[in-house]
């Protein structure tokens, strides 16, 4: 085949692919336009797979976008659409730091959120951070899109009410109660909010940092130094 005609035959399967069938059907020579005819059928073979890599590249494009933000910034930035004045403080790439008002509502979001899904709360715990103030933190991991993230909710020693979220997490039913019995930490809407460890009458909060052991508990000496326990 001569350089003239392969280059007739390039230029009207290009027109052909755009949607152009005339410039084929008008070729003269019949042994020319069958050829034309053959190389618009291999062409179009080869067609949508050019298509399927360029949605690839987009895809990976998109992804690669994406990846350069932390988890921490992409669920600020869905929770931003949804919710308003809802951080608290200064956010880092570490953790979120939320206001407690709105948490079950912020938390079922996360869960149900097909982008975010965090279907899993992995650990729920309390810190005395001083100077009168409590804090939660919820560790949430999705089974489906393999990401993490840590909540963060301060609250006062005054007033340390946080919504739970038991009825979300079952598993967080043992958590708060925990967080309840060593922090004092309010779980409202608990549906079953009581000490785990110690008994109902316990007197104080164990885990923070100015609390002082009672000397009885009906009677029984609390001994200070847990020599011979082990």
């Amino acid at each position: 085949m001569s350089e003239d005609i392969q280059l007739l035959i390039d230029d009207v399967v290009a027109k052909a692919l755009a949607g152009d069938m005339d410039p084929i059907n008008n070729i003269e020579d019949r042994v020319t336009r069958s050829k034309a005819k053959a190389a618009l059928v291999k062409a179009k073979r080869f067609q949508p797979q050019i298509e399927v890599d360029s949605k690839s590249v987009q895809a990976a494009e998109k992804s690669d976008t994406e990846s350069k933000q932390t988890i921490e910034q992409i669920v600020i930035a869905s929770l931003s659409k949804n919710f308003s004045d809802f951080l608290d403080g200064e956010q880092n790439n570490d953790w979120v730091q939320i206001k407690a008002e709105n948490w079950f509502d912020i938390a079922k979001y996360l869960k149900t959120n097909e982008d975010l899904y965090f279907d899993s709360l992995q650990c729920n715990t309390g810190v005395d951070l001083e100077q009168g103030m409590l804090e939660s933190r919820y560790n949430l991991h999705s089974m489906k899109h393999l990401h993490a993230i840590e909540i963060r909710i301060k609250v006062s020693i005054e007033k340390p009410d946080i919504p739970s979220v038991e009825s979300l997490w079952r598993v967080a039913d043992w958590f708060e109660r925990e967080t309840y019995d060593m922090f004092g930490i309010n779980f409202t809407g608990h549906r079953d909010l009581r000490r785990i460890l110690l008994p109902e009458d316990w007197d104080g909060w164990p885990l923070r940092k100015n609390y002082e052991e009672q000397e009885t508990y009906h009677g029984i000496v609390v001994p200070k130094v847990k020599e011979g326990w082990e």
